[in-house]
């Protein structure tokens, strides 16, 4: 979104969007609150508060509306003035009525993108020599989405998906290779994590960024990760490493929560025996990704910031004005977008990184 003037910033305004149409009139009016939350790893949501009472007719309205029926498709744009984004789309899942003795009604919409519908259910079934990546593209099809899917190279004899839902299973096969399930409309995404992105804005305290609390632990930080197992066809253990220089991206940082802890404390490393290998390639897949997360925590924070609908989940920003051990790039792993009647608009995040 191009830089606003301080006029601007004082017109936050948003749009919500019922089966593609713009709600207007008198439910506009009656909309207090908007939130939208989004993370990478759980179905995103959009909670919006509605006072449901009309005083001249003294009845219900939206309680019992059919314009905010279940299934029914949303997207929610917010911004300033007529300069809007699109933050969220989904389908309404749930209402929630609040009736308190002396106040008018309310009613509370919650809808949620496009994974909600992975959830649904747990299923058992098994997939033969397919990649993870081909896995990814059958659930996304079964669940009516597109599915946008990065090669994830190696095929498997065997895999299982034991009474899970289809988004939990998506999930644990993606934690696996460092790959990610997310969603862009209808369109189910299965990827590398984007952490080693380039960012996509900055955020200065003091200026943007009103708020943030950055904490750096060595504490969960190794300087190797093995993985053990053991191969049936081929009758002989497997074993993968990866440690020290095999970081995906140093996210513009000098030293990585794994350097520090090595050279100060001396070498240390975690092994991993209980996942079911079968060749050498998932192994090393294995590796590289439990490597590459651990060194994501090394340093985590929580921010807020002006209300920003150019900040999503999964992307990469800049971080400057907090020190030099914390000014850098970050990995933001969830967003919460606010509208409100009397405050505003403002955005809070949580974010990742693996270097200082």
């Amino acid at each position: 979104m191009a830089n606003l003037t301080n006029i601007q910033l004082l017109s936050p305004s948003f749009k919500f969007l019922i089966q593609g149409k713009t709600v207007e009139g008198v439910a506009d009016t009656d909309i207090s609150r908007i939130s939208v939350f989004e993370d990478i790893d759980v179905p995103g949501m959009v909670e919006i508060s509605l006072n449901s009472w009309d005083l001249i007719n003294n009845k219900l309205t939206w309680i019992d509306h059919a314009l905010f029926d279940i299934g029914k498709t949303f997207e929610v744009q917010m911004g300033y003035g007529s300069q809007l984004g699109s933050l969220l789309t989904g389908e309404i899942t749930a209402l929630e009525p609040e009736f308190v003795q002396n106040e008018n009604p309310r009613i509370v919409v919650r809808g949620h993108d496009f994974r909600h519908r992975l959830m649904r259910g747990q299923q058992t079934q098994s997939f033969t020599k397919l990649k993870d990546s081909d896995i990814a593209r059958q659930i996304a099809q079964k669940h009516g989405l597109t599915a946008d899917v990065k090669d994830s190279q190696v095929i498997l004899e065997y895999v299982l998906q034991h009474n899970q839902t289809d988004l939990a299973f998506l999930q644990n096969r993606a934690q696996r290779i460092g790959y990610e399930v997310t969603i862009d409309h209808k369109s189910l995404k299965f990827h590398p994590r984007s952490h080693a992105s380039k960012p996509i804005l900055t955020l200065k305290f003091d200026e943007q960024l009103t708020e943030f609390f950055p904490r750096l632990s060595s504490f969960s930080q190794v300087g190797q990760v093995e993985v053990l197992g053991w191969s049936p066809t081929q009758k002989q253990p497997l074993r993968a490493m990866a440690g020290v220089g095999k970081e995906t991206t140093r996210m513009a940082g000098k030293a990585t929560g794994s350097q520090v802890v090595k050279s100060v404390f001396g070498a240390a490393h975690n092994s991993l025996v209980d996942r079911p290998i079968s060749t050498k390639a998932e192994a090393e897949q294995i590796a590289a990704s439990w490597f590459n997360d651990m060194a994501l925590s090394y340093i985590e924070g929580d921010g807020v910031c002006l209300g920003t609908p150019d900040l999503h989940a999964g992307q990469v920003i800049d971080i400057t004005g907090v020190g030099n051990r914390f000014s850098g790039q970050y990995y933001v792993t969830s967003v919460r977008h606010t509208y409100d009647r009397n405050s505003g608009y403002n955005t809070s995040f949580t974010v990742r990184r693996n270097a200082s």
